[in-house]
């Protein structure tokens, strides 16, 4: 690309003058050489070339690093064997429940035959990954739970607390209700115990050994 520069004549308080002969007034770049323009007439015009060669972007992914296949490898309700992979990830998102064993990357995997059960513990505000292989009681998952706390409250009382007055009675609510689970969970263990059909045991007093 070729621009024409034409030097201009610059009008001072005693009349007209030369124009001046240096690069800056002249119009011209300051990449240009000055000694290309010394020699320069300044009554004449002077082609400049410009550069047109576009300047190349950055990028972001120039690694060559290798894939972590991270997330889940068994879903809700899947059939694991022992030593089965159930999920890959970085940290506890998901934290190992019944029957599962966790590994130094924080890998889950199921240490028994069964299914996996996906629930979550409100008291804690963690989410689980449990095998059930038919003698674990139903587990909530996380809707479940929530719906469940919002139908415990009482929404005139709530809403005529103060911020810490509602997280207060929120928190209480989450203690009723998971000492009632807790309860529960002792009487189903109980009957399942005396269950027909199991294996009798006999109750020794290691004392008297």
């Amino acid at each position: 690309m070729l621009r024409t520069v034409v030097p201009r004549l610059s009008v001072g308080l005693s009349g007209l003058r030369p124009p001046s002969t240096s690069p800056f007034a002249l119009g011209v770049p300051s990449n240009i050489p000055f000694t290309c323009l010394t020699n320069a007439n300044p009554t004449t015009s002077l082609q400049v070339r410009w550069a047109t060669k576009k300047s190349g972007g950055s990028t972001k992914n120039g690694r060559t690093s290798q894939p972590k296949y991270l997330g889940f490898k068994a879903l809700h309700s899947a059939k694991v064997e022992p030593g089965n992979i159930i999920i890959r990830q970085r940290g506890t998102e998901w934290a190992p429940g019944h029957n599962v064993g966790m590994g130094r990357d924080h890998t889950l995997f199921a240490l028994i035959p069964g299914r996996v059960v996906l629930h979550y513990d409100l008291k804690r505000q963690k989410r689980f990954v449990s095998v059930d292989d038919g003698s674990l009681p139903p587990l909530p998952t996380r809707p479940q739970m929530k719906r469940r706390l919002a139908d415990s409250l009482d929404l005139e009382k709530y809403l005529a607390m103060d911020g810490e007055g509602r997280l207060a009675y929120v928190q209480q609510q989450i203690q009723d209700i998971a000492r009632q689970d807790k309860v529960e969970q002792t009487m189903d263990l109980g009957a399942s115990l005396m269950k027909k059909g199991r294996r009798k045991f006999d109750l020794v007093d290691l004392t008297l050994l």
